[in-house]
């Protein structure tokens, strides 16, 4: 046993006269990065009815303009016609108890009601971000689901097959990210684009294509360096934040999803990885669906306060628990006024940059 230095007999027996100085509060270790909900635009949908629904261009009017000539009878014709969208707001709650025997028997300086809140809102956030990814009504199997950005349906183009219409969806077929499909989805997106999301193991693919490791498929068909590139002695090894002049953002809520995902055809279009690991890239155009704009917002409703996110219950006493009781409750739903405000290269691998 160690010496005291003096008195004691030992150091522990020196130790039972101090006490132990405890940091009040909770240091966050587990951290997700760049959540999509802190930057789309959202708006209160309470009082909106059954369903939200808005109206998309389905046929136009060129067809029906008619060349004449001197003399020619005119014929009047109609053939305008919309896609009605619909959504529903859905819940998705948190609820804890708190034994009474907790704050008044174990009282600190750490306030326990205080600590579940946070960490119930903490959970209920993220809960919403994923489903804003990776949610699916027709997949999911349950009706109190709403459709996040992976349901929109579409066949996806491949380097080697293209449909019409078909960039705004991306098969990567297994392969990295290839900057010919990156700028194909950017041109189709003809809204224009607020943001590339990308997950941190393309973001950091990205990054050493202009550093270290260059382009799959210059002249020489191998990963090479790069031309007309220039950097400072302080700039080397930053992130790369932007691509044709369009934020690059990093967000831990992208997750490594399963080989064969994307193609809109099976129920593995939203199945995150198991077995064979890919990545997808989305690319988004922001908008406030409620005031008549084409791009993505995200609706809430059930809340009294402007701008509360979620409900917060409170029960003094539970019924057969000497307990207390908190839930935290929100209504809510994805919404994307055009299909041309959304775009999505999936089956993306952790491998190199492709041109």
């Amino acid at each position: 046993m160690a010496d005291s230095g003096g008195h004691w007999k030992t150091l522990a027996e020196a130790q039972k006269l101090t006490q132990s100085t405890k940091i009040g509060g909770v240091i966050e270790e587990d951290i997700k990065r760049n959540p999509i909900l802190e930057r789309m635009p959202v708006a209160q949908a309470s009082g909106t009815g059954l369903k939200i629904e808005w109206l998309r261009e389905k046929t136009t009017t060129e067809d029906a303009v008619v060349n004449i000539d001197i003399g020619d009878q005119l014929s009047w014709s109609d053939d305008v016609e919309y896609t009605e969208v619909e959504t529903q707001l859905r819940r998705c709650y948190i609820q804890r108890k708190l034994d009474h025997f907790l704050p008044n028997i174990y009282g600190t300086y750490n306030d326990y009601k205080a600590q579940v809140l946070l960490e119930c809102e903490k959970g209920l956030k993220r809960k919403i971000n994923d489903k804003i990814f990776y949610g699916d009504t027709t997949y999911d199997g349950t009706p109190t689901q709403w459709d996040g950005l992976v349901a929109e349906r579409g066949t996806p183009n491949s380097s080697s097959v293209r449909t019409a219409g078909g960039d705004l969806n991306f098969d990567s077929a297994s392969a990295g990210l290839s900057l010919w499909a990156l700028r194909s989805v950017i041109d189709a997106m003809k809204h224009g684009t607020s943001e590339i999301l990308v997950p941190g193991p393309i973001g950091i693919r990205i990054d050493a294509s202009y550093e270290e490791q260059g382009w799959v498929g210059l002249a020489s068909g191998t990963s090479g360096s790069l031309a007309l590139l220039t950097r400072g002695y302080n700039e080397i090894g930053q992130p790369i934040n932007f691509f044709a002049g369009l934020p690059i953002i990093r967000t831990d809520f992208l997750v490594g999803e399963e080989d064969g995902t994307g193609t809109g055809a099976t129920s593995n279009k939203r199945a995150k990885y198991s077995t064979d690991l890919t990545y997808s890239v989305f690319l988004v155009k922001y908008g406030m669906v409620m005031n008549r704009e084409p791009g993505i917002s995200f609706g809430f409703g059930g809340t009294e306060g402007q701008g509360d996110l979620y409900k917060l219950v409170l029960f003094p006493d539970l019924e057969d628990y000497d307990a207390s009781g908190q839930r935290l409750i929100t209504y809510g739903t994805v919404m994307l006024g055009s299909t041309l405000c959304l775009a999505r290269l999936a089956d993306v691998d952790d491998v190199a940059i492709v041109v």
